[in-house]
């Protein structure tokens, strides 16, 4: 986990059972609901075996005056018999529209990773949005609040502090079939600061498959002794939409 790894897309088979089960529609035959699950792995044989799996799901829900985001994450990687990588985060975001531009957020967020340092970090914050710029073309929406972070170290050091929470979302679509996305999140507390950066590209296959490459910087200012502080991800994956 310590060095960038490339994931080869793999086919990913999905029910249309599952889709229909998600989706909703208001009474007008809005679509109300809208998301996207993702899938890459790789394997090498030879010398060296190794083998590496990651997965994504998005499903969000949006009405006049609420908006509400779910994210789950999982990467898990092994070489000749010993884990690499292991790692899962969860997150959830309601918003309250105020204007058609200014917001209020409430946000969730966990995450496990074995390699990192920390056996889980925990958080919950709240705070003002806004988009700062809106088209046809794309969005920017920045966010800034106080939370609060609950973590605990590999050697069982739990700790609780009060934290800021900074966030940016941005995206531009190139064309129709291909658009760049960044979403950065900054947790700034007195004993360690996350920061999440993502970052990617994705191109359409059809209505619903595209391929997505993406970049993936995480880092904790403060970190146990003998723990990276950075880690890198490279994926392209095979994406799945039901919006």
């Amino acid at each position: 986990m310590k060095t960038n790894r490339l994931l080869v897309a793999a086919p990913v088979i999905l029910s249309p059972l599952f889709a229909s089960t998600v989706l909703a529609e208001d009474s007008e035959g809005n679509d109300m609901w809208s998301g996207s699950t993702e899938f890459g792995a790789s394997v090498t044989t030879g010398n060296t075996d190794s083998s590496t799996i990651n997965g994504k799901f998005k499903v969000g829900y949006q009405d006049e005056s609420w908006k509400h985001g779910f994210r789950l994450e999982a990467l898990q990687a092994s070489e000749d018999g010993e884990d690499t990588a292991n790692r899962v985060l969860g997150e959830f975001e309601s918003n309250y529209a105020l204007t058609d531009r200014d917001y209020l957020f409430g946000v969730l967020r966990g995450n496990h990773d074995e390699f990192s340092g920390y056996d889980y970090q925990a958080s919950a914050a709240t705070g003002y949005g806004r988009k700062l710029w809106l088209s046809d073309k794309g969005f920017w929406d920045a966010e800034i609040g106080p939370g609060v972070r609950v973590s605990k170290t590999d050697d069982g050091q739990q700790e609780t502090h009060v934290i800021t929470r900074a966030a940016s979302g941005f995206e531009y679509q190139f064309s129709d079939f291909a658009k760049f996305n960044q979403d950065v999140t900054v947790l700034a507390g007195e004993n360690n600061t996350e920061i999440e950066s993502i970052s990617g590209v994705t191109s359409s296959l059809t209505d619903t498959l595209a391929m997505k490459l993406s970049y993936t910087v995480q880092h904790n200012t403060d970190v146990p002794a003998g723990t990276e502080k950075t880690d890198t991800y490279t994926s392209v994956n095979l994406v799945y939409n039901f919006d």
